[in-house]
């Protein structure tokens, strides 16, 4: 496969390691320079594969919501091979982590790879290791004591500029200023469908339009007989957190939020619960409880792999305790949701394609047709996608996706420091440079390569979800495999299987446009 060549929003490589506030980790007495990615989860699914093909000799490591890959640098521009290189990727707390704190350059929570304590190293096998450092927004921050590190860049699933006030910011933080935003230098990777996601006690005739499902969203509608009449219950909503960049996604989709001053709408919060806090002290040992048996109930998830187990539980009618942050204590908080109570419940969700491994026809919640009825639903045995028996409306489909057919489609976008910027502990971070300038040019040229995106000509491991993604057209578009050929052996072009049509252009507020593959 030919690489084109993809011009990522860095400062100019200086001759020498130019100092970062990650610095350098020592391992096993060994010096290694660290690259600190922070955010969206999206491209978790190969970063092993990724961090395999740029070092040799790779360790791996792992936490909850952290990956660490330590290794000698190995066919990189502008990084003189051997050299030693421990590259993090935390996802806690999801695109929002890719944002502010890159801007800010603000200590964050990090993995710690010299404190592990079970594993062999190895990519089945990764040392489990310990998490430090204190994240912003949390008791002891601004601290000098405060173990975590400055990211050197961020991912997010849509850019920098949607995450505002009040709904796209986490932890209730204040949004960038334009001052701080303009220290950002993004540009995006790749294409992202979302999705419609309802739990298995909806049936799969239910047509779900998308002024419908945002306005349960919105709570605007809080029973499911004001969806179809033939339905009852109350609405459950699994959604993300604020200031995840799966829930900025929704909030411009279906809100409006922050494209329009005048004509957006309200997400609804935990707070809109009609059973919120009836009861607890939200400790873990005494959860605030939130009962949906007392009526249009919503649930706040830090991760998506939490919005998947709310809908799960959902599904099954069985508690559902979970941490997250409270917006009107401002801290985080231990709840739990007694679906026990009323029994399963009909729920929809918040959650972007690459969960598409959880929709089967077995499942407890499956993705849905926009504009229609059906089920988009996976099948394990063959790893292929189909829409069930008598489907209308548009499938979050590859296909529909690359065609510009479905538009619930987000751009991944990779940001940077374009200058130096102190923090409130003194630290002096300079802008983006050396080694990590040079890491993350190359890190996002593959991150956007149809190897990622679609498997195309991918010997590694194969990435999982390949069906959610779709390379750039800016990037990609003639693609061509090793052999110089841009068709396959039956004729069709590989750029039409697995590169977009149509681009926003890192700006998600405009429409996607036809450029052509």
């Amino acid at each position: 496969m030919k690489l084109k060549h993809l011009a990522f929003a860095v400062a100019a490589m200086s001759a020498g390691f130019a100092a970062q506030a990650a610095g350098t980790v020592n391992i096993g007495g060994v010096a290694h320079n660290v690259v600190y990615l922070s955010g969206a989860s999206a491209p978790d699914n190969f970063l092993a594969d990724i961090a395999e093909g740029m070092m040799t000799g790779v360790t791996h490591y792992t936490a909850s919501n952290y990956k660490a890959f330590a290794g000698s640098a190995n066919g990189i521009p502008g990084i003189a091979n051997g050299t030693k290189v421990l590259f993090i990727k935390r996802s806690a707390g999801g695109s929002a982590f890719g944002v502010g704190p890159v801007a800010r350059a603000q200590r964050v929570k990090t993995i710690d790879v010299n404190n592990c304590t079970s594993g062999a190293g190895t990519k089945a096998s990764p040392f489990s290791c310990a998490i430090v450092g204190t994240d912003p927004g949390e008791v002891g921050h601004e601290l000098t004591t405060n173990a975590g590190l400055v990211p050197d860049l961020g991912v997010s699933d849509v850019e920098p500029a949607l995450f505002q006030e009040p709904y796209n910011t986490e932890n209730d933080t204040a949004a960038l200023s334009s001052a701080e935003t303009a220290r950002l230098s993004a540009t995006p990777i790749n294409q992202l469908m979302m999705g419609l996601v309802a739990t298995k006690t909806v049936p799969a005739s239910t047509y779900l339009s998308r002024s419908t499902y945002g306005a349960m969203l919105s709570n605007q509608i809080q029973t499911w007989d004001q969806v179809d009449p033939s339905l009852s219950g109350d609405v459950v909503v699994c959604r993300r957190v604020e200031g995840s960049g799966t829930q900025t996604s929704y909030n411009w989709f279906f809100n409006n939020f922050p494209c329009s001053a005048t004509g957006s709408t309200e997400p609804a919060r935990m707070t809109d619960s009609y059973g919120w806090k009836e009861s607890g002290s939200g400790t873990a040992a005494d959860p605030y409880i939130i009962n949906p048996a007392a009526g249009y109930t919503v649930i706040e998830n830090s991760s998506s792999g939490n919005v998947r187990s709310c809908l799960q539980a959902a599904d099954n009618g069985t508690d559902y305790t979970f941490t997250s942050w409270d917006p009107e204590e401002q801290k985080n908080n231990t709840f739990k949701v007694t679906f026990s109570e009323s029994g399963p419940v009909k729920a929809i969700g918040v959650l972007s394609l690459d969960s598409y491994t959880s929709s089967t026809a077995t499942g407890d919640f499956s993705f849905r047709h926009l504009d229609g009825a059906g089920e988009y639903l996976y099948d394990a045995a063959t790893k292929t996608l189909s829409s069930s028996a008598g489907a209308t409306g548009i499938a979050p489909s590859k296909a529909n996706l690359i065609a510009g057919k479905y538009d619930f489609v987000v751009e991944l976008s990779m940001q940077n420091r374009n200058v130096a910027v102190s923090n409130e502990q003194g630290d002096n971070v300079p802008a983006i440079a050396g080694v990590q300038s040079a890491f993350a040019t190359e890190f996002a040229k593959r991150a956007g390569s149809p190897q990622f995106t679609g498997n195309f000509e991918n010997t590694g491991t194969q990435v999982s979800t390949p069906e959610a993604f779709a390379s750039l057209p800016q990037f990609w578009a003639g693609l061509t495999n090793g052999s110089g050929s841009d068709v396959n052996g039956s004729g069709v072009r590989f750029a039409d299987l697995y590169v977009s049509k149509f681009t926003r252009t890192a700006n998600t507020c405009s429409p996607l446009k036809y450029v052509g593959n």
